[in-house]
């Protein structure tokens, strides 16, 4: 009786263990400015509200880190509504990095495009606070480079950013 109690908390404590041991999963595709960002990268998740951007000009620029990786995207020459969805086509304009070497840093990256599902610019004249959400879409192929020789494939890319 006493192994048998033993043997069931054990389970327990295993099953419970699991379930905090879930595989992490993509951000919803928000639009309402939650700073949240996701995508896959070689299949794998990565998530992170670690983000910095710039917004200038007709230039958009949205960098992240986490534990060492990060992705970050630069868009050229946005059209005056900005929405909708820019290709990616020179060097250094997606970049990936995993803490060892950077990719995109040589060759242009291949079909690779960021949509932008919503830009709206608001300001809190009270607070006196102005703010910019811009949600979008993205993924993108980037070829071996040095002596690395892995392809990386950024795909299922979402991000929903608040800058104040």
């Amino acid at each position: 009786m006493k192994k048998t109690k033993i043997l069931a908390g054990l389970l327990i404590a295993h099953v419970l263990n699991s379930c905090s041991l879930l595989p992490d999963t993509l951000p919803d595709e928000t639009q309402s400015g939650k700073n949240t960002f996701g995508c896959l990268i070689n299949g794998k998740v990565f998530t992170t509200t670690e983000m910095s951007g710039n917004f200038y000009g007709n230039n958009f620029t949205l960098r992240t880190i986490k534990d060492g990786s990060g992705v970050q995207f630069y868009i050229e020459n946005l059209t005056q509504d900005v929405l909708g969805t820019y290709a990616i086509t020179k060097v250094r304009n997606l970049l990936y990095t995993d803490g060892k070497c950077t990719r995109g840093e040589v060759n242009p990256p291949i079909k690779a495009f960021v949509t932008i599902t919503k830009y709206e610019r608001g300001e809190d004249k009270a607070n006196n606070l102005r703010w910019l959400i811009i949600s979008g879409t993205f993924e993108g192929i980037l070829l071996p480079e040095g002596r690395y020789t892995d392809t990386i494939k950024i795909t299922q890319g979402r991000f929903d950013v608040k800058f104040q």
